[in-house]
């Protein structure tokens, strides 16, 4: 009985002799230029990398000022003793300061006089970073 193969054949690799002589791998030439390749790429994605790092780090700085800034600007005051004073201090690392001012004075008829006091406070972080916000408030003489 005769049989017909019919489709692709089908070679194994271990009977396929490609004059490697059974060797299998990477040359050392191709170890190098993948190597190569790998550096050149490291060192132009590395100074982003690091970027990024000091990035990352000075955000959170920025947050932390940022809410403390707040929680000053909202701090309630007594509005009776405001005055052009200065206050300043140091909370977690980060150093702020809330400087009051006049700014003027509204008469009405029928209550007494009311001054406007601008209030300044600023939150530094780091040497260079600091960050400001103001507000006007109430208080009487």
């Amino acid at each position: 009985m005769r049989s017909v193969l019919t489709g692709t054949p089908v070679v194994s690799r271990s009977g396929h002799n490609d004059g490697r002589d059974g060797q299998a791998g990477f040359t050392l030439l191709e170890a190098l230029v993948a190597l190569t390749l790998l550096v050149v790429f490291a060192s132009a994605v590395g100074p982003h990398l690091s970027q990024a790092r000091r990035i990352m780090a000075n955000a959170e700085g920025r947050v932390a000022a940022q809410v403390l800034l707040r929680s000053l600007i909202n701090a309630p005051v007594d509005r009776s003793s405001l005055a052009i004073t200065s206050q300043e201090g140091e909370t977690s690392g980060l150093r702020w300061r809330v400087d009051t001012e006049q700014a003027a004075s509204v008469r009405r008829q029928d209550q007494s006089n009311w001054l406007t006091f601008r209030v300044v406070a600023s939150v530094s972080w780091a040497p260079g970073q600091v960050i400001m916000a103001e507000t006007i408030r109430l208080g009487k003489p």
